[in-house]
């Protein structure tokens, strides 16, 4: 891949996995004595034949209480192949839009304080050929409300 073309791709891509993480909800209040979880989540993303290291992000996010599977949930996405084994979750997550067509396997490990996992994606990302790895962890920060 073509340094320019990774970078102008990188951003899309981005976008993509950060969606495709459970964590990712969008609407929620910070609430003390709310109903869901708040964390803290940190990704950091290595895309191959990127010219420089993307940096690491950090996003608090609220997560419905009791959903330890960490599984990915994106519209448009099927997850398959959900195994457990005690504290870890792995995945088979494939997407399809016509634009943004990939497939991602993953894996979360939740603990008291927390998780953290890892999932790699390939596929095409507006027409063109892309792989990405991401490193993630979610730090409990509180509790809040989804707005969802």
């Amino acid at each position: 891949m073509h340094p320019a073309s990774g970078a102008r791709f990188a951003g899309s891509f981005a976008a993509l996995a950060f969606c495709a993480l459970a964590t990712a909800q969008v609407g929620y209040r910070v609430d003390p004595q709310g109903k869901d979880e708040l964390f803290d989540v940190t990704s950091k993303m290595e895309i191959p034949g990127m010219p420089i290291a993307m940096p690491a992000q950090t996003h608090r996010v609220c997560v419905e209480k009791g959903d330890a599977s960490m599984v990915p949930k994106r519209e448009g996405c099927t997850v398959a192949d959900v195994k457990r084994a005690g504290a870890t979750v792995t995945y088979r997550m494939t997407c399809k839009d016509g634009r943004n067509d990939y497939t991602a396997t993953g894996e979360s490990t939740t603990a008291a304080s927390g998780y953290q996992g890892k999932m790699r994606m390939t596929g095409k990302v507006e027409g063109e050929q892309m792989e990405m790895a991401m490193a993630y962890s979610g730090t409990r920060a509180g509790n809040c409300t989804s707005t969802r």
